[in-house]
């Protein structure tokens, strides 16, 4: 299944599947700092490496390699990375989402009317709810 922006899903291939995201939200969030060009660069890097590549997004030395190919400022980043800069906001933004929107996992699409869809779903399944809104 492909995305319009090239990111294509790959089943999950090896034994560590990651039990969480954060390492690679904190380093969404320290690629953020160096502007929000650097960070969706960074933000589709990342995607493609879970849902693509089978990177390891909750392993921070993975995270790292994948952020090295981004063209960050890498001592910049690792500085900011390694003291949790971003933990605070990024655990803010959870608590929001956790709170306010009953969200606990990522990607969550939340549609008018509360509809949500959790996990990865193909872009059919996304234009059928959009069509069923009236969205077009």
């Amino acid at each position: 299944m492909s995305a319009p922006d090239g990111v294509t899903f790959t089943m999950w291939a090896r034994d560590d599947y990651p039990t969480w995201s954060l390492p690679a939200l904190e380093a969404a969030r320290c690629a953020a700092l160096q502007g929000n060009e650097v960070f969706e660069r960074v933000h589709l890097l990342l995607f493609e490496a879970f849902f693509t590549k089978g990177i390891n997004i909750g392993n921070r030395e993975e995270v790292i390699e994948v952020v090295r190919g981004a063209g960050v400022d890498m001592d910049r980043f690792l500085k900011e990375y390694d003291a949790g800069s971003a933990r605070p906001q990024v655990l803010k933004e959870f608590d929001e989402a956790h709170s306010t929107y009953q969200i606990t996992a990522i990607p969550t699409v939340i549609f008018n009317g509360g509809r949500k869809v959790v996990g990865a779903t193909s872009l059919e399944e996304y234009l059928k709810i959009l069509n069923a809104l009236g969205v077009s």
